[in-house]
């Protein structure tokens, strides 16, 4: 007698019932499974929930009877918001891999968002790069007598000298740090790959200046905490923290274009391809799955022939010895971690 798998049952039963809630709930262990980011799930979550509200409130409780209708109406109500271009198509990409994953698993015969684009990538502008010279005075806002402030720098040069993500960044832990060859273990970077990235002196110099001097007084009030950037709670410091953190730093610095971490790796690629790095290092060192993104990045004329080291952008640490830590003395009593009258502190 031939025995139906228990897949194969869920899937029977998935296409009698396909409520939004159980919908939405095998969709996140689908995502956990499939090695997606902690981030990214959870961002996923949130702009699908809005989705299923939408559902909610036009009476649609079962996902077969999403039409293509449906969404094309959603999609309108999303453009009409007043939010960022990026958020608008944060909204809908959830919903397209919600129902191209019931169409993957046969749950659903058709999929009802089908030749509908994302709004933001319609609309969407190439990010501004900072120039060489922008970066190195946005580099150089931290207070160097404040050890908070010299974490922030220690983020900061790694942000640039690396080109890794944000998340990849807050998910470093004190073992993903070898300064003796001046590189970075990713361990789960995007698609949970990995790879090992180089980082350039200064890099190297504000960390070990970090872990030797300022991490470890962090880490007291939680002493098995082995993340690598932590708050003076010793607490993981947070990617919305340190979006926050840099606004207020190229504030100070009169910088009007973004100063985002997604700059920092966009400038990073930008530099090394300006100064003769071949695209092919740039794709490994930004963890590009495949070169057709790293090509994205602008053109530039490449007129000099230098050999970059890795990790290094010219102009920028030739002239950028002085790390000026030896003034370096105690954070003032008068400031808290969440202070606002701080600009340079990162929240928890």
């Amino acid at each position: 007698m031939h025995r139906v798998s228990d897949e194969n049952r869920h899937q029977r039963r998935d296409t009698k019932n396909m409520d939004i809630d159980t919908a939405k709930i095998r969709f996140k262990h689908y995502l956990e499974s499939s090695g997606y980011a902690a981030s990214t799930i959870e961002c996923y979550s949130v702009y699908l929930g809005y989705f299923l509200d939408y559902l909610r409130k036009i009476e649609v409780m079962d996902l077969k009877q999403v039409t293509h209708e449906t969404i094309r109406s959603y999609q309108l109500l999303v453009m009409d918001m007043d939010i960022a271009e990026e958020t608008k198509g944060m909204r809908l990409r959830p919903v397209k891999r919600l129902f191209g994953w019931l169409l993957d698993t046969h749950r659903l015969l058709l999929d009802p968002t089908e030749n509908i684009r994302e709004t933001s990538r319609q609309n969407r502008t190439v990010p501004e790069v900072l120039t060489v010279a922008e970066m190195r005075l946005l580099l150089e806002q931290p207070n160097l007598s404040l050890r908070m402030q010299i974490r922030d720098r220690a983020i900061m040069e790694t942000l640039y000298s690396s080109g890794i993500r944000l998340n990849e960044l807050v998910q470093l832990t004190v073992h993903d740090v070898d300064l003796k060859d001046k590189v970075l273990h990713i361990r789960k970077g995007k698609g949970n790959r990995q790879r090992v990235v180089p980082i350039g002196k200064n890099a190297a110099t504000y960390l070990q200046e970090y872990l030797e001097n300022i991490r470890p007084r962090y880490a007291r009030k939680n002493k098995q905490q082995r993340r690598l950037f932590l708050t003076d709670q010793g607490r993981p410091v947070t990617g919305n923290s340190i979006r926050t953190s840099l606004f207020h730093y190229k504030k100070a610095a009169g910088i009007t274009k973004t100063a985002s971490p997604h700059s920092f790796r966009r400038s990073c690629a930008t530099h090394l391809l300006q100064q003769g790095a071949d695209i092919r290092y740039v794709q490994k060192l930004l963890g590009h799955r495949h070169i057709r993104t790293t090509k994205s990045i602008p053109e530039y004329t490449r007129s000099t022939s230098r050999k970059l080291i890795p990790g290094r952008i010219q102009g920028y640490e030739d002239q950028s010895a002085d790390t000026g830590l030896s003034g370096r003395t105690e954070d003032p009593e008068p400031f808290t971690v969440d202070d606002p009258q701080h600009p340079g502190r990162l929240e928890c």
